[in-house]
């Protein structure tokens, strides 16, 4: 095959890829309310798609709207088709940026903004390197389609739909996690944890409200609470909080005025990934230790000092006596996600990912039995399977094969924590675009990619839709 002529194609597409992708991030995807007939997910998703499917059709592919949930770019037919699976949705810009979050501003060879890494950027690779593939003129055996959806960061129905009105490509890849093949990712369950509390009166420390957190996958990097000065002053409340901070790695706590007689804390932490929660630190998780050590609440005391300890800022699970590994795929995760409180019920929900080894039920039983002493109850929130492609099979081998010719590192299969499209289709895995020893930048402030890594990636894809998809194809 003419990977000469692939490699100088992809490599001349440059300056025009990195205005495209400064152009994608600068529409901010966030899921938002219906905005009427297909914009399920808001104005803004609606118009990324329109964006996309825009981009698609300019380079001579067949695309598709597939009523607002997701779109497609297609090229060729055959009796099998290869699917590449991105998303054009991103989580909420978030605090603590340096830049920009949707200016594309470049630094150091690297284009910063959210959905840089996760996904508009590779989205975008893959979509680059299938004009790579159809200007080198490379004979297909199969047909190729770019399926771009819009609600992947908050639960996949886009793709859900998608499969309800169209056929599924028959095996593919998505570009959503690192390099070189991830064929395992962990199972998932969401738990919300609550307790029904009543008042706060009488309490020495009154509490009247906690807020943490938007999405469950999301590290918080800040938690607040209101809390009661009927007891105590505010100076002498910020001496017990720098107390309890110096006693804790990472802990950042303070307390500042909040209306006649009460007081905001805020403990502040560090966005991440929820399937990488130990790269973050969870501000909900640092608020409920202090909290904790504070004896603070009334009526909800029992349930925050149970959410402390059961809990907290461990991320393992093993305070909540669910932790376990297994050598394919890993140990358990688990994120405290979103906090909230109102003096009438304390609610936490929790990001659990688990190895092939653990049960879901047994989760759930171990998760009630060890909260329901302080009288939370507990129900899932939602819930998805592991995923496991063997590594023998074609898909995984092939996209070995190709990963190690263009950039001869050692290829190897690999599990992680996040999920992504690849249990939406069959004989799918991850692929891309992050590589082995980067820093896994999605969901946290000042999001980037690297612009060398990013062609590089191009050519990857490149080379694997003709590995898969070619002539040559089983």
């Amino acid at each position: 095959m003419n990977y000469e002529t692939l490699d100088r194609l992809v490599d001349s597409y440059r300056d025009e890829l990195i205005e495209n992708i400064r152009k994608w991030i600068a529409i901010p995807s966030i899921k938002g309310e219906p905005a009427g007939e297909n914009a399920p997910f808001g104005a803004d998703v609606r118009r990324m798609l329109d964006t996309a499917l825009e981009d698609g059709r300019r380079f001579g592919f067949e695309v598709r709207d597939i009523d607002g949930y997701a779109g497609d770019i297609s090229y060729g037919s055959g009796e099998q088709t290869m699917g590449m699976l991105a998303h054009l949705d991103v989580v909420p810009l978030g605090d603590g940026w340096k830049h920009d979050p949707l200016g594309g501003e470049i630094e150091g060879g690297k284009l910063y903004g959210r959905g840089t890494t996760d996904d508009k950027g590779p989205a975008l690779c893959a979509l680059y390197a299938m004009r790579a593939v159809k200007e080198a003129g490379i004979p297909l055996k199969h047909g190729v389609r770019l399926i771009l959806g819009c609600d992947e960061e908050t639960g996949m129905s886009d793709m859900r739909y998608y499969a309800s009105k169209e056929k599924m490509p028959d095996y593919g890849f998505s570009p959503d996690a690192e390099f070189p093949v991830i064929n395992i990712e962990k199972g998932g369950i969401n738990l919300r944890l609550a307790k029904v509390t009543g008042g706060e009166a009488g309490a020495e420390l009154p509490v009247y409200s906690l807020y943490a957190g938007e999405r469950p996958n999301v590290v918080p990097a800040e938690a607040t609470a209101v809390v009661g000065l009927e007891h105590m002053t505010l100076d002498a409340l910020n001496e017990r909080l720098a107390a309890i901070a110096s006693a804790h790695e990472h802990f950042k706590l303070r307390a500042v005025p909040e209306g006649e007689g009460r007081a905001k804390i805020i403990a502040t932490g560090v966005n991440g990934h929820a399937a990488m929660p130990w790269r973050g630190v969870n501000a909900a998780g640092m608020l409920l230790v202090a909290l904790g050590e504070l004896k603070a609440g009334g009526g909800s005391r029992e349930a925050i000092a149970m959410l402390a300890d059961a809990v907290g800022m461990d991320y393992s699970g093993k305070a909540l006596g669910i932790a376990c590994s297994d050598e394919l795929s890993g140990e358990l995760t688990c994120n405290l996600g979103i906090l909230r409180y109102d003096q009438n019920e304390l609610s936490a929900l929790l990001d659990i990912r688990y190895p092939l080894c653990a049960d879901e039920a047994l989760i759930l039983g171990q998760v009630a039995k060890r909260v329901s002493p302080a009288g939370m109850s507990v129900c899932c929130a939602g819930s998805h399977t592991p995923l496991h492609v063997p590594a023998e099979s074609r898909i995984v081998q092939g996209l070995l094969k190709v990963y190690h010719e263009v950039t001869g590192l050692d290829a190897y299969t690999i599990a992680i924590g996040g999920g992504t499209y690849s249990r939406m289709m069959p004989n799918t895995v991850a692929f891309g675009v992050c590589f082995p020893g980067d820093m896994d930048v999605c969901h946290i402030a000042d999001e980037y990619i690297d612009l060398e890594k990013l062609m590089l990636g191009v050519k990857i894809f490149a080379h694997a839709i003709a590995e898969l998809a070619g002539e040559g194809a089983e």
